[in-house]
């Protein structure tokens, strides 16, 4: 059994060669998890490639690992779950990011809501911090496929990037006959069946959630307004909620 994994992205990940490991990575190899030489550990590439790597130097200043042959990762999901979340003070959008990441959210696209608290563009600082979150997440977990984490945009602008053969689900408090799992399933019925289905997003809103004018406009560019249930849940965690009920739907959750 390896004795971690770990995200390396923008290096070569050649079976038969030796590499050095970031610095990062090096720190948490050697001096956290304690990792001597002739250790085993598994590196990712974050598209879904998985590759055994032993450690043949462990040293203060480097640590350099060995690689074997790429292994075909855990299984993604068939559907791909795209959560476009009203931005929320930092903790809890991070929260969503952390847990919907072990789920198999297949991408994130924060949303600039009219009642959203952060409207302002991501900073460099705050995306580094969002793919590093993804990044822990896929390693603990056993995922092998990094989500997308996209830039901060309008509603308006997220609502018209649904692609072809797409669904498009709000979860909304003042729904009640539409249940998000039943409504999912009925789609997949209407259309035949999973395979015609291409991605499916679902809109959250921001911590006082989205107004009537946004419903609205939603409904108007096709998005289902859907229900959670009798329950008014927080923002963090109806994103956890709905990415559970949908990936669930497409029986990837076991």
């Amino acid at each position: 059994m390896p004795a971690g994994r770990f995200v390396v992205e923008g290096l070569a990940l050649l079976p038969g060669t030796e590499i050095e490991l970031p610095p990062e990575i090096a720190h948490q190899a050697r001096d956290v998890l304690r990792l001597a030489t002739g250790t085993m550990l598994h590196l990712l590439d974050g598209v879904g490639g998985e590759y055994p790597a032993q450690l043949v130097l462990v040293e203060r200043k480097r640590v350099i690992a060995r690689i074997g042959a790429r292994q075909a990762g855990h299984a993604e999901s068939a559907m791909r779950v795209v959560l476009c979340q009203g931005m929320l003070k930092a903790a809890k959008y991070e929260t969503v990011l952390q847990k919907c990441t072990e789920l198999g959210v297949a991408a994130f696209v924060p949303l600039l809501c009219e009642r959203s608290v952060a409207a302002e563009e991501a900073s460099e600082s705050k995306r580094r911090r969002w793919a590093k979150i993804v990044a822990e997440a896929i390693e603990q977990c056993g995922g092998t496929c990094l989500p997308e984490l996209g830039t901060p945009r309008p509603l308006t602008h997220a609502l018209t990037e649904v692609p072809a053969g797409g669904i498009a689900l709000i979860p909304w408090e003042e729904t009640r006959e539409m249940p998000l799992r039943a409504t999912l399933a009925g789609a997949i019925a209407d259309r035949g069946g999973i395979a015609s289905i291409s991605e499916v997003r679902i809109f959250i809103g921001p911590e006082g959630g989205f107004s009537a004018r946004e419903i609205e406009l939603a409904r108007l560019a096709g998005a289902l307004p859907v229900t959670l249930g009798p329950r008014i849940l927080r923002a963090e965690t109806a994103a956890i909620v709905s990415a559970t009920l949908a990936l669930d739907t497409f029986g990837a959750l076991g």
